[in-house]
């Protein structure tokens, strides 16, 4: 099996390193200074996103292993550190191309239309399964950063009555996981009307069981050979997770994000029959 090769040049820190979200978002992410700044610095960049846990780290770190990339991450969390070199605050002198995971613009994805050079994989995931995993195997401080910047909106005119939880409390996690799942679900539309040929959105569930065929698929739309070795991290054991919600959570996920995802779900460019 054949690992990332990852890029042994130094990282030099231009502002105070950083090393978790909470800091990236307080130091980095401001109104003025683009996340993407750095972007056109490298040569025809794959982009990996979509809602949070619905497989975009997967995806992501498969790429990386293709022939031709390498793998910039220098610390504990890889998307971290290509949002921190795609912004500029941290530098590296990298050959080879790269995938970066752009998960995290979250309510700045409007700057994917300020740059032309790249390809971006979109993924989808069904509701349940996303909305568990981010219930049960994601921090608080996450999906309330996820839930700031897009869900709320989404939850403020949806106009939900108070269910799950006590009205004074604000809302519950499942309503955030909800409401920020179809927030950022949602922009597969303007993304797909806008980016046409350089995007390509893909099903997570539909890769997973169909992955020798649209793995190909992938690779040639990313510019890259594929190899069957590709496909070997690609596995189902997460699939089981949209049976996990109990009966009145399931319930409350498919009346707010079913039609959502549906329609998304018909924005695919890369699917099985």
């Amino acid at each position: 099996m054949h690992s990332a090769l990852r890029d042994p040049s130094p990282v030099n820190w231009n502002g105070t390193p950083i090393r978790s979200w909470a800091a990236f978002t307080s130091i980095v992410k401001r109104p003025d200074r683009p996340l993407l700044a750095k972007l056109d610095d490298y040569a025809a960049p794959i982009l990996v996103a979509g809602c949070q846990r619905s497989g975009t780290t997967a995806l992501a770190r498969l790429i990386k292993r293709a022939e031709g990339v390498v793998d910039h991450a220098f610390g504990h969390d890889d998307e971290l550190d290509g949002a921190l070199l795609l912004a500029g605050h941290a530098t590296r002198a990298l050959d080879g191309r790269q995938c970066f995971q752009t998960t995290y613009l979250n309510d700045r994805y409007p700057e994917y239309f300020a740059h032309r050079d790249f390809r971006l994989i979109w993924m989808l995931r069904e509701p349940r399964s996303v909305v568990y995993s981010m219930l049960h195997n994601w921090k608080r401080g996450a999906l309330n950063r996820l839930f700031d910047a897009c869900g709320a909106e989404v939850l403020a005119r949806a106009n939900e009555p108070p269910r799950f939880g006590s009205t004074w409390l604000g809302p519950s996690r499942l309503a955030k996981a909800c409401a920020s799942y179809v927030a950022k679900t949602a922009q597969t539309f303007e993304l797909a009307e806008r980016l046409e040929e350089r995007m390509a959105v893909v099903d997570y569930d539909d890769l997973v069981a169909h992955k020798e065929k649209l793995l190909p698929a992938l690779c040639e739309f990313a510019g890259l050979r594929y190899e069957p070795r590709l496909a070997e991290s690609l596995h189902d054991r997460s699939v089981g997770k949209r049976t996990k919600l109990d009966a009145r959570e399931a319930e409350y996920v498919d009346s707010f994000c079913a039609e959502t995802y549906r329609r998304a779900f018909g924005v695919r460019t890369i699917g099985a029959a």
